[in-house]
């Protein structure tokens, strides 16, 4: 049963106040909506919070806002209750307020997760709109949304849901729902309560529409939908009579005003009093003799120079010509049509204000854009050089008349403008006002004359207010004299700073703007709508809307006359347009749209062009190449009708072929349904295909992995297996006892001592080791062959006898009766508990150096010498100050503080300029000291007895890791899982991170050839995703975790210092306990798993690292190399016969293809689908190649004599592979051709003449051909610095390399022919390190391992040198313009907020500030050497002067 709401529950306190917040930091967004499938469609907006009456008149800007309900809001928030309504109320009368009572109420019966939506359709009226919701409903999460948000990127339902938890209300424009709805991300049966605000838009093809289009559907199935409540000014857009039914039965609603308190709302509503003003209009206007100069010149302009025109010449591809044909056809460049564009604007300016206007105009545009090009800013920034240069050689031809100054008269201003100004100079000195011009152009120039004429510039502070398109890539018009929107104007109007704002449309709604007391309608009102909006901003008391015409008639006679003007556009010039447009919307696609019942996916044909751009635009990842959709339209005439049409879509090359050009399924009157038809088949086709996910959108990463999360830095993980455990619960009932013999062996090979070591359990493989007992004595500790004992046949055990002995002195708790979980036996002396130390009285003749020696506080020391009596010379410790000198003392070596000898000290390898602190020897009288019974040997083995536990210990991990989880892969090396398994952190003798390496680089091959072989209809980019989710840290962290490999890894270190000895009953008594618990890097877990990849490889080859990859990432269906090979080679037709022109290739690469066909897809550029449509391109084999040139890279350095760091192998590979030096090398590399030359007398001479391996790219961009002759040309003039560097420098030629700028595209082409010989030559790793032999990769790898070349980066380097320090640097990079006007590149580098070095002339940001870099690192050195040496100078003078 539902609750019923009360309306006291339901509304807020009488008064409210309205904070300040703002919930977005986006303050670019255009104020004309651009909706997702029609960037043309515009939709205004509307302010509707009402304000008390008296802030109104008293404080213009309304901060604080204050709002409350009246009783016709009421009324109209209990319709609302009872159905769904369309409150239509006039501006300024409340609406927002029945919007906030209605979702109060909503959100009162509402149940949890339910959400209620908030649509407007402007950026600007959303955020306005969300304040106002914040402030009267605080209680309650509500977000703002909005494209700034990024919500295009949120494409899963995961994000979508994550951000929606807890959140009660939603405001966004109503593309962000539509968008969401339509993938499935937000369901229908999800939103409880929808609000459509400025719902009079909610018609045809506008996003609100679509929406309810999805409420029908999910109404009509029967399913749960929300509530709706439209809020609207004027319920119709244009005068006619069946707009309200349709608009009521698209919103499921009925439109509804204030009936019951119709006085109060009447009240409210402070319509303005009508005024006409009148001009008069000439019959013939001549032209000034400006616009008959800049007609001459537009009209003398030839097409052909025209530099589009010469572009499409150029490029032979289908596309161009086709653009060709209809630019000539219809003088359609860009160029032309901005001149045509002024042209037309000067004379509307002169009909509308003047010839005075009209000069002002043109001489304002074409100084503007003359100056602009001179100075080269960036207002004109997204023309093209040629196009600006172009078009400034022909304005420098008009000859222009600069107006005159404004005398008191009004000569050469319009009847129109004076009568505005007659009109305004009349009004009173309170006057707030708004002025409406329908164009652009006019806006700013009557904005000029206003602020220019002594009849208005000192009564009125004038603004203006345009708008403008947040597009980034649209080009600036010509006659857009203001360089600004207004929104700084809009601002300062609505502060009260500005009293006078001349707008376009863009101002009749959405936007907050005061109450005016004057309107201007300068030009008359487009339709019924716009007439209402404009009225609605003059709801001051005593307002006016004033009425500009040029006949005088009376109320009803000027909307007959709008009528008639808006019947009348479809009968002028542009009548075969607009009857084309009717002929498209009279088109009713009967094409079904393509739904995914598993997501509630839903994509109709409206939508596939924009969703199909969207999706080029993502899978093509090369330079230079258009990935835009084209489209080809085909007519078919015939007898009882206009033409049809048939389009056929054109899509990148990086897709399958049979993918690459789609028809229509239909024939259509208009190319624009044509091309939506193809573009939707087009979709289909591509989902079909598998390339999108079931919310009909391009995969993401997250979609091919989805059980990845997000990475943290730390993880709770299983504490480290502790094999004690079950050790110890197998002493309680032992069957065979496994027994190996531990040898204790100096430097010279001599035995110290032996000792059984005894388990209950398998006693696994333990590798000897080293124990450094001090600075001079390094041992070893051998372990034997395992035997099997009987329980009977094993005697006492001896090591807490041994531990006590060792560590007494230490207070290490050692138990008598305790049994230690590590067996342990002399084999051939008795070493009974607490009976050996300090057994014997000093005696000389029984003191050797296998004597150990005891002081009177059962500290341990070694014998060294026997001193009769004691030298006075002789410092003794205070202690002993008061004994006799005169009788026998000894000499006596310190027994080690350590407990942890699998280390070195430090300390012992840190260089000796001082005696050491603490001596070794001290000396004791005799009669205080006592002897062990035990021998030495024993003892020192005691005090080993940590480090070798904890060794066994680490071999019991490693056993038990390598039997369950590693077992398939059969180890037969088992310190290569130690290494793999041990973090740098546990600081053991080895580490994994060399092994890290490697694995990773492994990992990385098997994961490229896999997934190309798995998705032969994949693109590059799906390809890389998939790859790099399989082989991300996210992934294998988890994996760790999934296979319980956490537990087994050593991550922390042993401290011997805390170390006891372990005993059976303690360990039963824990095990009872919780498992513990503790926090590990996800890094770390992700690096042992790459680490006991390389580790398995190392141990078995490929085969082995295969399946230890199959162990840890069970979901991928994993190929060997072989099989990869043999897939992607039956993926490519067959051919045996070479293209001519890349027979030379072969020779120069040394490798004959099986399939040429693999050759040619390696050197096909994605630009090259113009050409050839049938054919693939080299992004799938160039993926492949990368990796091939890492795995090869990477086998040298670990092949090297000298084991190379984790941190020189990753420089040197990256050295190695970078785009910048394989680019280089691919411009050197060049194979010979015979050429033949003729003489002057005739005669043959035989030449040679040499190709570059880049040269064989196979592309159809002019992009790119300018690209490789600017290379070239700059690298004929630097290419000789860098080969010396290659040939003999000590140094990386980083900056020199980054200099050339070589584009990416170089680089490409050899991975990509790398990755083709891998394929072709059955992942041969032969045939592909010949090839990268021959480039000169692998020699110049050699010559930086030989000759030790520094290979660090210049940021690395300056960046290493100042964190000794503890200093930052920071990077400034800027463009700025150069004493030609080109711009240039500047680099200044601080180091601890400290200017070190500027450096300008930089051709790219890597490459200035690689350079800068550089600098600042060798003025810092070159500053420390001299620092340096100034502070030597001080000491030795110090030292001169003490001396």
């Amino acid at each position: 049963m539902t609750t019923p709401i009360t309306l006291e529950a339901a509304l807020p306190p009488p008064w409210t106040e309205l904070d300040s917040e703002d919930s977005s930091d986006d303050d670019n967004d255009s104020v004309v909506f651009q909706g997702h499938e029609d960037p043309n469609l515009t939709v205004t907006t509307q302010s509707d919070v009402q304000f008390d009456d008296a802030l109104i008149e008293d404080n213009k800007t309304q901060d604080p806002v204050v709002i409350h309900a009246r009783e016709y809001q009421l009324e109209m928030f209990e319709e609302s209750l009872k159905r769904n309504i369309i409150v239509a109320m006039e501006t300024g009368t409340g609406k927002t307020q029945v919007a906030v009572l209605r979702i109060q109420a909503e959100l009162e019966k509402s149940a949890p997760g339910k959400i209620v939506w908030f649509m407007a359709p402007t950026v600007a009226l959303v955020e306005q709109q969300t304040r106002v919701l914040r402030s009267q409903i605080p209680a309650v999460q509500i977000k703002f949304l909005s494209g700034a948000d990024g919500v295009q990127t949120w494409t899963d339902v995961r994000t979508w849901n994550d951000y929606l938890r807890n959140v009660s209300v939603v405001v966004s424009t109503y593309q962000v729902l539509l968008d969401a709805l339509t993938h499935a991300f937000v369901r229908m049966d999800r939103i409880s309560l929808i609000v459509l605000d400025e719902a009079h838009n909610c018609v045809g093809r506008h996003p609100g529409s679509k929406i309810m289009a999805r409420y029908h559907e999910s109404k009509a199935a029967g399913l749960p939908v929300p509530s709706i409540l439209g809020l609207t000014a004027s319920p119709i857009m244009r005068s006619k009579l069946d707009a309200l039914e349709l608009i009521e039965q698209t919103l499921d609603a009925v439109c509804r005003s204030p009936h019951i308190h119709r006085e109060e709302f009447l009240s409210i509503v402070k319509r303005p009093t009508m005024h006409y003003v009148f001009y008069s209009t000439p019959d013939y206007i001549p032209l000034t003799s400006s616009m008959e100069s800049l007609d001459r010149v537009y009209h003398s302009l030839d097409i052909y120079k025209d530099p589009y025109i010469i572009r499409l010449q150029a490029d032979s591809s289908e596309r161009s010509r086709t653009a060709l044909v209809k630019a000539l056809k219809k003088r359609d460049t860009y160029v032309l049509k901005q001149m045509q564009s002024l042209w037309r604007k000067s004379g509307e300016i002169q009909r509308e204000l003047g010839p005075w206007a009209a000069d002002y105009f043109i001489y304002a545009a074409v100084t503007q854009f003359l100056k602009s090009v001179k100075m080269n800013d960036p207002w004109f920034q997204e023309w093209s050089i040629l196009e600006k240069r172009y078009l400034a050689s022909a304005l420098e031809k008009v000859k222009i008349t600069i107006p005159a100054p404004f005398e008191d008269g009004t000569a050469g201003i319009s009847d129109k403008v004076v009568a505005l100004m007659r009109e305004l100079s009349n009004r009173d000195d309170g006057t707030i006002g708004i002025i409406f011009v329908r164009e652009v152009a006019t806006v700013s120039v009557l904005s000029h004359i206003l602020r220019l004429h002594p009849l208005t510039r000192d009564r009125f502070r004038i603004g203006l207010m345009v708008g403008t398109n947040t597009y980034t890539g649209r080009k600036q018009d010509l006659s857009g004299l203001s360089r600004a929107s207004g929104y700084q104007d809009l601002e300062d109007f609505q502060n009260g700073k500005l009293n006078l704002l001349i707008a376009t449309s863009v101002l009749e709604e959405g936007i907050d703007v005061p109450a005016c007391n004057m309107v201007v309608c300068f030009d008359m009102p487009d339709n019924l709508k716009a007439f209402i909006q404009r009225r609605g901003r003059a709801r001051m008391r005593a307002s006016r809307l004033i009425m500009l015409m040029n006949r005088p008639t009376c109320q009803l006679d000027t909307w007959m006359a709008l009528e008639g003007e808006m019947k009348k556009r479809y009968e002028d010039d542009m009548r075969q347009v607009q009857q084309l447009a009717e002929l498209e919307e009279s088109e009713q696609p009967e094409v079904e749209p393509l739904f995914i019942p598993e997501t509630g996916a839903h994509l109709d044909f409206d939508q596939a062009k924009s969703h199909l751009e969207h999706f080029c635009r993502k899978i093509s990842t090369q330079q230079h190449a258009d990935s835009r959709p084209y489209y080809i339209f085909k007519q078919t005439h015939t007898s009882l009708g206009p033409p049809q049409i048939t389009a056929t879509v054109v899509l990148p090359m990086s897709l399958l072929p049979e993918l690459r050009r789609v028809e229509s399924s239909g024939l259509w009157y208009s190319e624009k349904n044509a091309s939506k038809d193809a573009a939707f088949q087009a979709y289909v086709a591509i989902y079909r295909a598998g390339l999108l996910n079931d919310n009909l959108l391009p995969p993401l990463r997250d979609d091919f992995l989805e059980d990845i999360e997000t990475r943290a830095g730390l993880t709770e993980v299983h504490g480290r297996w502790n094999p004690w455990t079950r050790i110890a619960r197998a002493w309680c009932h032992p069957n065979e006892i496994y027994q190996r013999r531990l040898r204790l062996v100096d430097q010279e090979g001599n035995t110290l001592s032996e000792f059984d070591a005894s388990l209950p359990v398998t006693f696994p493989k333990v590798l000897d080791f080293k124990v450094f007992w001090n600075k001079s004595e390094t041992w070893k500790v051998e372990i034997g062959e395992v035997k099997v004992v009987s329980t009977q046949d094993l005697q006492v055990d001896q090591s807490s006898a041994l531990i006590d002995i060792a560590y007494r002195h230490r207070r290490i708790g050692v138990k008598d009766t305790g049994r230690a979980v590590l067996h342990l036996r002399s084999p051939t002396q008795d070493i009974p508990f607490r009976e050996l130390v300090g057994q014997t009285f000093i005696e000389e003749t029984r003191l050797t150096d296998t004597a150990l020696i005891r002081d009177c506080f059962k500290h341990p020391y070694f014998f060294k010498e026997w001193l009769p009596s004691l030298d006075p010379t002789i410092q003794v410790s205070r202690v002993l100050r008061e004994e006799p000198v005169d009788v026998p003392w000894l000499v006596l070596q310190k027994w080690p503080r350590r407990r942890n000898f699998l280390r070195e000290d430090p300390t012992w390898k840190q260089p000796s300029l001082l005696p050491p602190s603490k001596p070794t020897q001290t000396v004791w009288p005799a009669h205080l000291c006592r002897m062990d019974g035990a021998h030495v040997s024993s003892v020192c083995f005691g005090a080993l007895i940590p480090s070798i536990t904890h060794m066994i210990e680490i071999h019991l991990v490693v056993a038990e890791l390598c039997n369950t989880l590693l077992k398939d892969i059969g180890f037969s090396d088992i310190s290569l899982v130690t290494t793999a398994i041990s973090a740098s952190a546990a600081e053991e003798a080895t580490n994994y991170q060399r092994l890290e390496f490697l694995g990773d680089t492994i990992l990385k091959m098997l994961t490229t050839a896999t997934v190309t072989a798995n998705y032969p209809h994949y693109p590059e980019g799906y390809l890389d995703a998939i790859k790099s989710n399989i082989v991300s840290n996210s992934r294998l962290y988890l994996s760790a975790l999934e296979t319980g490999l956490d537990k087994f890894i050593l991550a922390k270190k042993f401290t011997a210092r805390k170390w006891q000895p372990i005993y059976v009953e303690d360990l039963l008594r824990a095990d009872a306990g919780e498992p513990i618990k503790e926090e590990m890097s996800t890094k770390t877990l992700a690096d042992v798993v790459e680490a006991l990849i390389g580790a398995a490889f190392l141990d078995g080859g490929i085969s082995k690292a295969l399946i230890c990859v199959q162990i840890f990432i069970p979901e991928v269906d994993w190929r060997s190399y072989e099989s990869a090979c043999t897939a992607l080679f039956s993926q490519t037709p067959m051919s045996e016969q070479i293209l001519p022109a890349l027979a030379p290739l072969e020779e120069l690469i040394g490798y004959s293809f099986r399939n040429k066909n693999l050759l040619v897809e390696a050197t096909t550029h994605a630009s090259f689908g113009f050409v050839n449509s049938t054919g693939s391109c080299m992004e799938r084999l160039e993926f492949l190649g990368d990796a091939v040139l890492d795995n090869i890279v990477t086998g040298v350095l670990w092949a090297h004599d000298r084991d190379l760091s984790q941190r020189d192998m990753h420089l040197l590979r990256t050295a190695c592979v970078n785009a910048d030096l394989l680019g280089f090398l691919g411009m050197e590399w060049a194979v010979a051709q015979e050429a033949t030359d003729v003489s002057k007398e005739g005669a043959t001479i035989a030449t040679e003449t040499h190709i570059p391996f880049w040269k064989f790219l196979r592309h159809m961009s002019p992009y790119i051909a300018t690209a490789q002759t600017a290379t070239k040309e700059k690298h004929a003039l630097e290419r000789g610095p860098i080969l010396d560097a290659i040939h003999h420098g000590k140094v990386y030629p980083w900056v020199q390399l980054a200099h050339l700028h070589i584009p990416k595209f170089f680089s490409d082409l050899f991975e990509s022919v790398l990755g083709a010989v891998w394929v072709d030559s059955g992942a041969s790793a032969d045939a592909c390190s010949r090839i990268v032999e021959r480039a000169g990769i692998l020699p110049y790898l050699r010559r930086m391992l030989a000759d030790d070349v520094d290979v660090l980066h210049p940021k690395n380097h300056l960046g290493e040198f100042a964190g000794k320090d503890c200093k930052t640097v920071e990077y400034r990079t800027e463009g700025r313009a150069a004493a030609d006007g080109s711009r240039e590149l500047f680099c200044t580098v601080l180091v601890a907020g400290e200017v070190v070095v500027e450096v300008g002339g930089g051709v790219g940001y890597e490459e200035v500030q690689a350079r800068a870099a550089d600098l600042a690192y060798r003025i810092l050195v070159e500053r420390s050497v001299v620092e340096k040496g100034e502070k030597g100078k001080g000491e030795g003078s110090h030292d001169e002067v003490m001396a």
